[in-house]
């Protein structure tokens, strides 16, 4: 299960509240899955990783397929448990006048008396096996997911270049339009055949793109002259 789109208006509705829900993390959240954290903002603005969740000492930013909201009572404190052979302690009635004059006698130990054990029975119980109670191994707690310092992502989409910058885990800059002039430029000073090979490719489609545009409208143009030397 992942948050839904009423899961995330709820989540909204609540945070308008000053309050902060709690969320717990999907198996696709990966080393984290399974462990609660507290929503502090939403940022649904075009990006997948758009609720910025804290848990621990981190406050990152989660997709909605990464989270789920808590079952019901899960994660609820329970009330300690009473050891057996321990009697309740009274409760003393509030107001005045009503605590007793003398304090209640303490219960008496409760003494079990045991049976002395034949030869036989001791026999048969030394013959059944004995359950021996299996040690729990301690599990270690998964890392958080360490993000680097400084992060500068170039993109092309839809005939246009963008650069988006991000500081750990908290999104300084997102979607500032770039010239194709300094797009170019930045990848050609990264030095990798790669970046250069996929940025032919994308240029060779833009020219192609242009060149399309360009013929239309010398077409366009063309007609638009002819109606106006009819017109003469």
């Amino acid at each position: 299960m992942s948050l839904s789109s009423a899961d995330i208006a709820h989540l909204e509705a609540v945070l308008a509240q000053g309050k902060k829900p709690k969320v717990v993390f999907t198996d696709a959240a990966g080393q984290v899955a399974g462990r609660t954290g507290k929503v502090v903002a939403l940022d649904p603005g075009g990006v997948d990783d758009f609720v910025h969740v804290a848990f621990g000492s981190d406050e990152l930013s989660f997709s909605a397929a990464e989270l789920r909201l808590p079952a019901p009572g899960e994660g609820a404190r329970r009330a300690p448990r009473q050891r057996a052979g321990e009697a309740a302690e009274p409760v003393a009635p509030s107001g005045p006048g009503l605590l007793p004059d003398e304090p209640a006698p303490k219960p008496k130990p409760v003494v079990s008396e045991r049976k002395p054990v034949t030869a036989p029975e001791a026999t048969q119980s030394a013959a059944e096996p004995v359950a021996v109670p299996k040690k729990k191994v301690a599990r270690p707690r998964a890392a958080a997911p360490k993000h680097p310092e400084l992060s500068i992502t170039l993109t092309y989409e839809d005939g246009e270049w963008s650069v988006a910058a991000s500081r750990g885990a908290r999104a300084v800059v997102k979607g500032a339009k770039v010239a194709h002039s300094a797009a170019l430029a930045m990848c050609q000073a990264s030095g990798s055949d790669e970046v250069a090979e996929v940025v032919d490719e994308v240029v060779e489609k833009i020219r192609s793109e242009a060149a399309e545009e360009a013929s239309r409208l010398r077409r366009q143009l063309e007609e638009a002259e002819a109606r106006l030397a009819e017109l003469k």
